[in-house]
């Protein structure tokens, strides 16, 4: 299971650390929850022990799968033009906390951007930069790099992409 310094992914919210378990009695009965601190969007969050195999709360990827972060960023699947429906669907990916179901956001998203004249639309620019966001999150956590190194990991994987 999880402990005290674990690095975990928090579907939605990204990257983070459990920085202690505490015991809380609510209505009579003692519980232990997980508090979670996600550094990058400036959050805590307080996750009931008998919630984590539901929540989706994952250990972050290990340095070995940075080739498969990268080959997911240049190989993302086609995505059709931005619906109600495909805005569910990015959210749901969203929400999954896998960074490659991020990553493969973020390719598909940015082969758009290229190909609109006009760029995204809002809601499309929103999801891109919360993926990126997730994917940073992560990154800084796996690889020791700074918020400003992982962004540029990002993009060079996607400037990649474009020059091949």
């Amino acid at each position: 299971m999880f402990k005290v310094g674990d690095h975990v992914v928090y579907p939605y919210h990204g990257a983070g650390t459990i920085q202690d378990i505490e015991e809380k009695d609510v209505l009579g009965e003692t519980h232990s929850y997980f508090i979670l601190n996600f550094p990058l969007v400036d959050v805590k969050l307080m996750l009931p022990e008998t919630k984590i195999n539901d929540s989706g709360l994952r250990k972050i990827i290990d340095q070995s799968e940075l080739d498969s972060l990268v080959d997911a960023l240049q190989n993302g699947p086609e995505i059709p033009p931005s619906t109600s429906h495909f805005s569910r669907e990015t959210e749901n990916l969203l929400k999954s906390g896998s960074i490659i179901d991020a990553a493969h956001l973020i390719s598909s998203l940015s082969r758009k951007q290229t190909e609109r004249a006009n760029g995204l639309h809002i809601q499309d620019r929103n999801h891109l930069q919360k993926a990126r966001q997730m994917i940073v999150s992560e990154l800084v956590l796996v690889n020791d790099m700074t918020e400003e190194q992982a962004y540029e990991f990002i993009d060079d994987a996607l400037t990649e992409l474009k020059e091949a």
